[in-house]
């Protein structure tokens, strides 16, 4: 693979503001931007970007999902102190009351975590933006130097396939010459000699190994 870093030069700075304004899809799921990467090497900045990237989608995962599941421990709190009330107040169960506490304390860690998972679910897209942006910097800077590479190594084989066509060019000519020259003079002593006297010639010079 080609290391599209050992002669690179200062680029100017992608505006990556101008780049906010567009809606782009996050690089790392794209089959296509994957797809750029065969025979690139990929910097260690780069790198960085998409392991980034996919920390803020497995912690997004990871919160949806947990957000999920402690919902549905609340709604299990809460239709337990439902089935509380009765028993703790009309039949002054203290037990019952004891875990309707329990239940509501639990309620209240669980509306806390729930705050807690809510607002960084609202920055994380944020991120995952800014990030995604900076990857695209990245990509641009190392692909537009594979493409400038690219352009030079075809512009050389260009020339050299020119050079090659010139040749061959001239090694047709010099073929057509040879045979012409050769049937020019086959004809000439097929008339001069006849055919038998040509095809004795022929065994005596050609068929001899």
């Amino acid at each position: 693979m080609r290391n599209i870093f050992s002669r690179r030069k200062k680029i100017q700075e992608l505006d990556i503001k101008v780049l906010f304004k567009n809606d782009i899809s996050i690089l790392i799921l794209d089959e296509r931007w994957n797809g750029l990467f065969k025979n690139i090497v990929k910097t260690g900045k780069l790198l960085d970007c998409e392991s980034s990237i996919k920390e803020l989608l497995k912690e997004q995962a990871r919160l949806t999902s947990e957000a999920k599941e402690i919902a549905s421990k609340k709604k299990e709190y809460m239709d337990c102190i439902i089935k509380l009330t009765t028993e703790a107040f009309d039949n002054n169960n203290e037990e019952a009351r004891l875990k309707m506490q329990e239940c509501e304390k639990l309620i209240v860690a669980i509306n806390k975590r729930t705050k807690e998972i809510e607002e960084r679910l609202l920055d994380i897209p944020k991120e995952i933006r800014q990030a995604n942006l900076e990857l695209l910097e990245q990509t641009i800077k190392i692909v537009y130097f594979s493409i400038k590479e690219s352009r030079q190594k075809v512009e050389a084989l260009d020339k050299e396939i020119a050079a090659t066509r010139e040749h061959l060019k001239k090694l047709i000519d010099e073929r057509g010459l040879l045979a012409q020259d050769d049937t020019d003079t086959y004809s000439y002593f097929h008339d001069l000699l006849g055919k038998d006297e040509l095809q004795k010639l022929d065994e005596i010079y050609f068929n001899n190994k």
